[in-house]
């Protein structure tokens, strides 16, 4: 797993805290999805609504 890790923006996280309805957990992948410019597949509804720029709904085919 060495090099895999990835740190976020502390001030950001707690920024998407304040401005949403999220934990600070949840927020910590929405940061690293803008930062990595990619989506977060998710089935979560919270976060899919607030977030809807970053996220994107995880469907099963």
């Amino acid at each position: 797993m060495t090099g895999l890790e990835f740190e976020v923006d502390s001030a950001s996280v707690l920024g998407l805290v304040n401005d949403s309805d999220c934990s600070a957990y949840d927020c910590e992948f929405v940061v690293l999805a803008k930062q990595l410019s990619t989506v977060l597949l998710i089935m979560d509804k919270k976060l899919l609504q607030a977030f809807p720029e970053y996220t994107a709904p995880l469907t099963s085919r």
